[in-house]
């Protein structure tokens, strides 16, 4: 009897009561420690040269305006390109190769041409001060008006930087002899641009 009175009381039970408060949210687990650093790849292949110390300035040959001047003493007709390109860095290690553009041909500065029998001879020539390149045209007798002839001057502006060489400061004899050295006619504009990796 004890034993159905115990199994009473067990089968007994009352009504599931209402669900109790969510519990507070336990505390977040310390961090583990970071792992050791990888090894350091290979490196990779060094980049191509860029062309920071090289700069080309256009002049349009319709555009320009002579003016009568001279040229170590003989009338020539004369303008001035003013550009802050041609700095102390240019005037002190550096160098201008001018060209300039006709008969569809890219000629070196200084241009010097002649007749058939030698008795005119034309010159184009320049030169460069700081923040200035000058253009001189002359020929045999008097000044030189090239305009209609030449259509565009380009000047190339090169510093020692640009030329493998020496760590010396260096002149426009040097540069222009490293370049000789690299195999570059520096009277062929297409070879100088190469060079540098410079587009036509």
């Amino acid at each position: 009897m004890l034993f159905l009175a115990f199994a009473g009381l067990v089968s007994c039970e009352g009504p599931k009561g209402d669900p109790g408060a969510t519990g507070a949210t336990g505390a977040t687990g310390a961090t583990g420690a970071t792992g050791a650093a990888g090894a350091t790849g290979a490196a990779g292949q060094n980049g191509k040269d860029g062309n920071a110390n090289v700069t080309i300035i256009n002049l349009p040959g319709a555009g320009i305006t002579w003016i009568v001047g001279e040229y170590l003493g003989r009338p020539a007709n004369v303008t001035a390109l003013t550009n802050s390109a041609v700095n102390n860095n240019i005037i002190n290690h550096g160098t201008v190769l001018g060209y300039c553009y006709m008969m569809e041909e890219w000629f070196h500065l200084p241009l010097t041409w002649e007749d058939v029998d030698g008795t005119v001879r034309q010159y184009i020539v320049h030169t460069y001060s700081p923040n200035t390149i000058t253009l001189y045209a002359f020929q045999t007798g008097g000044v030189l008006d090239p305009t209609g002839a030449v259509e565009e001057y380009r000047f190339m502006l090169i510093t020692d930087k640009t030329v493998t060489g020496g760590k010396s400061v260096s002149t426009e004899k040097d540069i222009l002899s490293r370049l000789a050295e690299a195999g570059v006619d520096v009277d062929n504009y297409y070879e100088v641009m190469n060079y540098f990796g410079l587009k036509y």
